[in-house]
């Protein structure tokens, strides 16, 4: 079966064409060889078609992303933007140039508490693709007084009594490699336990980095991971000796895990490999809604409760799609391998 060049990639091929990148159009793909990529472009069903299921063609030879178009009509500018970044025509800055924010810090910067807040929704709700999220620890990343990127994190759950075996075990690797030679994890002061078959108890504190957005056509140098860094600093800062609530009693053997999730459409997730997060999983395809207004996804718990108030008639109106599903990432951290961080 043909596969046909969806309507709205002329749009994008107008894009490419007034910054002069050359290409090629294979099917529904357009190539880029010169950059070793290729985009394909996913056309949405007509309301009255079936769902759309997600892709499972394999490209080989070329890095592949992917452009929906509900992307492309929800947010052209900043889509636009984006693919020129990923073409290779974008702003560089160097993360050691710039500031981290966070509500603690947020005064010094001229910033109150309330307009920080506000400050991060919008930045996120602009550039990331799944928008800001409520009741998380922002950060933003700022030079010259302007705004760069937002991250935001969570904390998950805090585990005590898990042994380092336990630990490997539950997230698919080992205890840090910088503990060779050894079934244990190495404790403050090179203390072993006693019996090997025994581990020393540890309390592990989990931690989801649910969020992150740079400007679309700028590239910061080593910007995640000074974010990364500074949250990793106030979490050491919280659970420290001297902190209220601390739930760990001083010298206890920590492990911090910090999870997040790349989107397959678009990233590999080389960017968490870099900081050394392991790929402990892939998580299957996403069914969304796409709202008929606004083109924006609207995912199947948000569904359940819109669908409530749109009437029958209008509910065909709502196309189905699937996304490219995601990577899961884990960065695990003894409390030794924080020092360098702090």
């Amino acid at each position: 079966m043909q596969i046909l060049f969806p309507s709205f990639g002329k749009e994008v091929l107008d894009v490419l064409n007034i910054n002069g990148i050359p290409y090629s159009i294979d099917g529904n793909s357009i190539v880029f060889p010169s950059k070793g990529l290729r985009l394909v472009l996913v056309q949405l069903p007509a309301p009255e078609q079936p769902g759309l299921n997600a892709d499972e063609r394999h490209y080989a030879g070329y890095e592949t992303f992917w452009l929906y178009e509900d992307r492309w009509k929800s947010s052209k500018t900043a889509t636009t933007q984006r693919l020129l970044s990923r073409l290779g025509i974008f702003r560089r800055l160097h993360g050691r140039l710039c500031s981290v924010v966070s509500v603690n810090n947020c005064k010094d910067y001229g910033i109150t508490p309330e307009a920080f807040q506000a400050k991060v929704q919008k930045f996120l709700d602009a550039f990331h693709t799944y928008g800001y999220l409520k009741g998380q620890k922002d950060y933003l990343l700022i030079y010259k007084g302007d705004i760069v990127a937002a991250a935001q994190f969570r904390h998950t759950y805090d585990k005590t009594g898990i042994s380092g075996r336990q630990v490997s075990a539950v997230h698919e690797q080992t205890i840090p490699a910088s503990q060779p030679n050894s079934k244990q994890p190495k404790l403050p002061g090179n203390k072993q336990p006693q019996q090997a078959d025994r581990p020393q108890p540890q309390h592990l504190h989990a931690y989801e980095w649910t969020r992150y957005a740079s400007l679309p056509d700028v590239r910061i140098a080593g910007g995640m991971g000074k974010v990364l860094n500074q949250f990793l600093s106030d979490v050491d800062k919280h659970r420290s000796p001297n902190a209220e609530n601390t739930s760990v009693k001083p010298h206890a053997h920590v492990m911090i895990e910090v999870m997040s999730y790349s989107d397959n459409e678009w990233s590999s997730g080389d960017a968490y490999r870099k900081l050394g997060f392991k790929l402990t999983g892939n998580i299957p395809p996403v069914t969304y809604r796409i709202d008929p207004k606004t083109w924006k996804r609207i995912n199947p718990r948000q569904w359940e409760i819109l669908k409530k108030s749109i009437p029958d008639k209008e509910i065909q109106s709502y196309r189905i799609i699937q996304n490219r599903g995601s990577r899961k990432w884990v960065l695990l951290l003894s409390d030794e391998e924080l020092l360098p961080r702090r």
